[in-house]
């Protein structure tokens, strides 16, 4: 839950202040909308494929890599000089969003038992919610101090902070009403 509330943060970092940096780079609001709507399509093409390859690899393995990976695309940012190279990076964002979030979310039901499992949800969903909005409000702090890039690197630090505690983390093994089996690498943490 906390690795997820690190990534919400992060995101909510990004949110407005990307629409700026974007704009400022490509100069036309047509362009914006079609940079974002790459991002959304790439996620919702790959997050099916990622949700049955970690059933078959398992769960961490992909939500350490998409963080990992979104940690790139974040430092990747502030070097785009280009419409081509932003495209090119919403895409790879969009694949590694699919990572997490799929394999998060399916961890997260293996993990819990059945007849809490909606309250756990909710808990993290609260507590991913919260990290987002707190986000909004610092992040205005951050881009008024610093600029628009520095929070590309401070994202760029939630997300391999938060790949490094899901890779580290304990993880319980998951119940009995589940059928998901873990992946070793979770196991022998």
């Amino acid at each position: 839950m906390t690795a997820n509330a690190l990534v919400s943060f992060a995101l909510g970092l990004l949110g407005p202040f990307w629409i700026i940096y974007a704009q400022n780079l490509v100069g036309s609001i047509e362009f914006l909308g079609f940079a974002v709507g790459i991002r959304v399509f790439s996620y919702s093409l790959t997050t099916y494929f990622v949700g049955a390859l970690s059933d078959k690899f398992g769960r961490v393995a992909f939500i350490v890599a998409g963080g990992i990976i979104s940690g790139v695309i974040m430092l990747l940012y502030t070097m785009v000089t280009s419409l081509t190279e932003l495209y090119i990076l919403q895409t790879i964002f969009g694949i590694a969003g699919a990572m997490q979030v799929t394999a998060s979310t399916a961890l997260l039901g293996d993990i819990t038992e059945k007849n809490s499992r909606g309250k756990d949800v909710g808990k993290m969903n609260a507590a991913t919610g919260i990290a987002g909005a707190l986000a909004i409000i610092v992040g205005g702090i951050v881009a008024g101090k610093l600029g628009i890039e520095a929070i590309f690197y401070v994202i760029a630090g939630f997300f391999f902070i938060s790949s490094a505690l899901i890779l580290f983390m304990k993880v319980v093994q998951p119940r009995e009403d589940n059928t998901q089996q873990f992946d070793n690498l979770a196991q022998s943490n």
